[in-house]
């Protein structure tokens, strides 16, 4: 029920890249020190980036700071070849440790990625041309091809959104850490139970009363909040994806009524459900969802 702390390594090169070929997208949140930039070529879920909940399409690009949990989650309909991904994950000082002035700017860019950045526009379409680059390239152009891409994020602009309110800190205490990892892991997997804050509570070893300090002082909302954010990012998914009628979608995420449904779904999108639903129609394969 933890999040995993995956252990990054790449002894023989400054930078990890990996071409993923996945018939879906599984998986438990996890966490890593490294920086990772995340181009999903194909494939359509839920992403959970610290305590950002939200829809994912074909070409979704997002840059992630270290010690920050995420997960990319299929699901509905796989897509006939599969799903793809290009991951890179860098070091935090890797542009330090060039010792390039050039690269001076990237030390702000990580600060906007501490929490995560989704990547829209004309710089997602610069950075995943370049990322489509990477497949059989030798590893100096890989360095090369990474420098540009770094320099397309760094110019990025508005096209940099922020995902995460709050990131974990590296510095936390472990015990907290270790709880909260537990109580998010546990809201992921059982998104369409009933998730009640005693039960979380519990699982965390702690009273009620703390337990509600403790997540909000952790995620920066409080436990309900999140739970309900979740909910309507997976809701907003399957808006997109089918003609499901409304009330199942409501049902099927979690909310005990359908008027709660479309009020929490409103205070988070804008528009009803509905309305939401015929003014997006099926947008699987839009990477600028929001």
């Amino acid at each position: 029920m933890r999040i995993t702390r995956e252990a990054v390594r790449h002894p023989d090169e400054s930078l990890r890249c990996m071409h993923l070929q996945l018939a879906a997208f599984r998986g438990s949140l996890h966490r890593h020190g490294h920086v990772e930039l995340t181009w999903i070529e194909r494939g359509q879920g839920l992403r959970w980036v610290g305590d950002s909940v939200e829809p994912f399409f074909d070409g979704d690009l997002v840059l992630l700071g270290g010690e920050l949990p995420h997960l990319w989650a299929s699901q509905g309909p796989a897509p006939a070849g599969g799903c793809r991904a290009t991951v890179l994950q860098f070091p935090p000082d890797w542009a330090l440790r060039t010792g390039l002035p050039e690269l001076a700017g990237v030390a702000a860019l990580l600060g906007r990625a501490a929490g995560g950045v989704a990547v829209h526009g004309a710089t997602r379409e610069a950075v995943a041309g370049l990322l489509a680059r990477l497949r059989g390239v030798s590893p100096a152009g890989r360095i090369g091809l990474f420098v540009n891409v770094l320099a397309a994020l760094m110019d990025g602009g508005a096209d940099l959104r922020p995902l995460a309110q709050r990131r974990s800190s590296v510095a936390a205490e472990r015990g907290a850490a270790r709880r909260l990892d537990r109580v998010l892991n546990w809201i992921e997997s059982n998104l369409g139970d009933e998730l009640r804050a005693a039960d979380a509570a519990a699982l965390a070893h702690v009273s009620p009363a703390a337990f509600a300090r403790f997540f909000r002082r952790e995620v920066g909302k409080s436990f309900t909040e999140y739970v309900n954010d979740a909910r309507c990012g997976w809701a907003a998914l399957r808006l997109a994806q089918g003609r499901e009628p409304v009330a199942e979608i409501a049902q099927a995420c979690g909310f005990p009524t359908l008027s709660n449904f479309g009020e929490q779904f409103r205070r988070r999108y804008g528009v009803a459900p509905r309305a939401f639903r015929a003014g997006r129609g099926p947008i699987a394969g839009s990477p600028d969802f929001r």
